[in-house]
């Protein structure tokens, strides 16, 4: 038992951190991840798309640009308690101890005291999101740039998918200890049971299709400041599939030596398919030097998502009174629905832990965000960079929590860039690196190679981080 205890606690640990990208599509280049994600004036081509519709204007985007094939994929975790350093102080083999009996064990109660102090009173909470980039060598998360005279358009596709999830404390403490008596509890100051009733989580799969136009727009009063000034929009059409936990209750565990009584809840929903329809504005501007961009962009504005394919709200309860292990023993209790006490619904004669309430559609939109970026060309290889983002509710992976980020691109030669980036708030603080090989241009086609970012999320440093993100491109074919 200790064993599968111990197996699912480092799995726990491996589910480790990612930042406030999910609700973005795109997002989560290799490139835009190792700058810390202060890329929103860096974007150019159909990844404009997905930042600042506006920077596809700007005279440095090229007027055609196609993402024509490629493999990568991001891939991010994370948890709200537990790092690399947890893991190596408590699981490793030069800190097994031996129980006084003589029988080894990796973990003491006092260590597990420990652990479980790391985890919030809310409960620990765990997010996970993947980005493909590609599918069958197509770019999932790209499309094509192009321009008609004045005005500079563009066609992508984006994806991203996610999951949020919160675990009681409570149900760590039982995971830790094993059940303790209410009256036992009592007497050490604690409440009588516990709270195995608080869930929290949602997961979701969103798929895009963007179409963005801009183009110059240098007003008279601004001329003797900047050298282009760019507006531009995106019109945003979106599907997916998406599950939440609305709410959850109940009394809780409280065991008694004559037995326990175990009461809780919960109220989900979920969507096979829903679809909706958004836009993105944003403006983009150049110093007369040259040197500075900035970007600014309203994502997500007036994005209306309707779930309406496949829908279900269900109820999920358990309840038991008076609950010993002999029931779990009895050979005359055939399933597990026998041991609880749960009512009988439907009239088949077997308890119910699961009731219908409804299939009416529901609401839950892309959060709306605005974003402020921008780069300067310090020196012809060296490009610094800032940002700062702020989103307006708390889904799809996205935090109210402001973010600042900064991050620093300096080409070791002309086809070797090596990045470094730092971000503050949101989801998660974070660090970051990565490199690439490449741009290699043979004729009017680039090659890139093995654009690779790694993320620390949660932390700073490797040891202390609570997670990890990745984005690898492992190849990535362009015209233009």
């Amino acid at each position: 038992m200790r064993g599968k205890r111990l197996i699912i606690l480092a799995a726990l640990f491996v589910v480790g951190a990612y930042g406030q990208v999910a609700a973005v599509p795109g997002d989560a280049s290799p490139r835009a991840l190792a700058l810390g994600q202060a890329y929103t004036a860096l974007a150019r081509g159909p990844e404009a798309v997905f930042w600042n519709p506006a920077n596809l204007a700007l005279s440095d985007s090229r007027k055609f640009s196609w993402d024509l094939l490629g493999a990568g994929l991001c891939l991010a975790v994370e948890n709200n308690s537990f790092s690399v350093a947890t893991y190596n102080a408590h699981f490793t083999a030069a800190n097994e101890k031996v129980s006084p009996n003589g029988s080894p064990y990796y973990i003491s109660p006092v260590e597990k005291k420990k652990l479980l102090a790391d985890i919030p009173d809310a409960g620990l909470r765990m997010n996970g999101d993947i980005e493909p980039t590609v599918v069958a060598g197509l770019p999932l998360n790209g499309g094509v740039a192009f321009a008609v005279e004045e005005v500079r358009s563009a066609i992508a596709v984006g994806f991203t998918s996610g999951v949020e999830s919160e675990i009681p404390k409570d149900v760590l403490e039982l995971f830790f200890f094993g059940n303790e008596f209410a009256e036992d509890r009592l007497v050490a100051g604690k409440s009588e049971g516990y709270d195995i009733s608080d869930w929290n989580g949602s997961g979701w799969a969103v798929g895009t299709l963007n179409v963005a136009v801009a183009k110059p727009a240098l007003p008279a009063r601004l001329a003797p400041y900047l050298s282009e000034f760019t507006v531009g929009s995106t019109l945003k059409l979106s599907m997916g599939t998406y599950g939440e936990i609305i709410e959850s209750g109940g009394t809780g565990l409280v065991a008694h030596v004559g037995g326990a009584e175990a009461d809780a809840w919960l109220i989900a929903q979920h969507a096979k398919m829903g679809v909706g329809v958004g836009i993105d504005v944003g403006i983009a501007g150049r110093s007369k030097s040259r040197k500075t961009t900035f970007s600014f962009s309203a994502l997500n504005l007036l994005d209306m998502f309707s779930w309406n394919e496949g829908v279900r709200q269900d109820s999920i309860f358990l309840a038991t009174n008076e609950l010993r292990i002999s029931r779990f023993l009895d050979a005359d209790s055939r399933s597990i629905e026998e041991v609880f006490d749960n009512p009988d619904f439907d009239g088949d004669g077997d308890p119910d832990f699961t009731k219908q309430i409804s299939q009416k559609p529901f609401s839950r939109s892309l959060p709306a965000m605005l974003r402020f970026g921008v780069a300067y060309q310090a020196r012809p290889q060296l490009t610094v960079v800032g940002n700062w983002d702020q989103a307006f509710s708390s889904k799809f992976g996205m935090r109210t929590r402001p973010r600042l980020a900064g991050g620093i691109e300096y080409w070791l030669a002309d086809w070797l860039p090596a990045r470094i980036g730092l971000s503050l708030g949101g989801r998660s603080s974070s660090s970051a690196v990565g490199f690439a090989f490449g741009p290699f241009v043979l004729s009017s086609m680039q090659v890139r190679l093995l654009e690779t970012s790694l993320a620390m999320r949660g932390g700073l440093l490797p040891g202390i981080a609570r997670g990890t993100a990745v984005s690898v491109m492992f190849f990535r074919l362009s015209l233009g």
